[in-house]
């Protein structure tokens, strides 16, 4: 193998989805990185590159130090050796980050003793039965049942899917929820709305599935989603008004019966960001696996 293979890391377009992803479907682990909608949606938050190299996608994010995405598809050896020589090229060790604990007892096997491993808590991804979510059978789901009932006592709602006729209301419901948090400005809340807009005018390419709740003929809440492969359906993004209490709990239930009940077994909710009021609510929907993560970074 060459000393080190040309990688030429650029910033994800929505063309790019043609090829990358097949790859990151046919080859994912089940996680929401292994999305190229997640991939593409946060390129700029992230800054997030990708390159191609022979049946392999490789993901960088950051800039000054950037962290790599375990790479997804082709040989996982050939590919760690890939990105450590490109680093090593660059003067700097590698940082690697997505690695279950699988990955992670392969990689030691293969370069024994070269990485450094710690938890990365704040990104492990929600695991759920589509079924339990769409359902909510049982006495585990009692309050969620509760929230949903007085919502519809309180409330002349609908459901309906997100399309090209309703996706301008849809995001001008995400621009109130984010005034709602008082300071639309703030970068993360910025990019995130931005990202919203940019996934509902490119559904189609994304391969997204979305639904809303209306009230009164006003969209109250939202969710948009898309598979991570032929098993798992990954939650991107969900929003929902303050002023109406129980919202959340009516569109994930909506959305799961709806959409992808009978479709997909599970649901990948994502990740709690390390707040621990997102972590509640994520362990209160009873996950069936809560997915760990790894950041390993090259010994010097």
């Amino acid at each position: 193998m060459p000393t080190a293979v040309k990688l030429d890391f650029k910033e994800p377009t929505i063309k790019d989805a043609e090829w990358a992803a097949p790859i990151l479907y046919k080859n994912s682990s089940n996680i929401c990185e292994h999305s190229f909608t997640t991939i593409w949606m946060w390129r700029k938050y992230y800054n997030n590159q990708i390159a191609r190299y022979e049946d392999s996608i490789f993901v960088r994010s950051g800039d000054v130090e950037p962290l790599y995405l375990i790479p997804v598809g082709g040989d996982l050896k050939r590919n760690i050796q890939i990105l450590k020589d490109y680093q090593h090229e660059r003067g700097e060790f590698l940082t690697i980050f997505g690695a279950n604990a699988e990955v992670k007892k392969q990689i030691d096997q293969w370069f024994p003793g070269q990485f450094e491993w710690r938890p990365s808590e704040a990104d492990f991804d929600y695991i759920y039965n589509t079924e339990d979510l769409a359902l909510l059978k049982g006495r585990k789901y009692h309050s969620k049942r509760n929230h949903i009932a007085s919502f519809s006592s309180s409330y002349d709602w609908s459901y309906e899917p997100i399309s090209p006729d309703n996706a301008d209301e849809v995001y001008q419901m995400v621009i109130e929820w984010c005034k709602e948090r008082g300071n639309c400005s703030d970068p993360g809340l910025r990019n995130e709305r931005l990202a919203i807009g940019e996934a509902l005018k490119n559904m189609k390419a994304l391969n997204l599935i979305g639904g809303l709740i209306r009230v009164s003929n006003k969209v109250v809440a939202m969710t948009m989603g898309s598979p991570i492969n032929d098993k798992v359906f990954d939650i991107h993004t969900e929003k929902a008004l303050n002023e109406y209490s129980g919202a959340y709990a009516v569109i994930n239930r909506e959305f799961a019966e709806r959409e992808l009940l009978g479709k997909y077994e599970f649901i990948n909710r994502e990740n709690d960001m390390g707040i621990e009021g997102l972590r509640r609510a994520k362990k209160s929907y009873n996950p069936v696996e809560i997915i760990e993560k790894y950041l390993g970074t090259e010994r010097l």
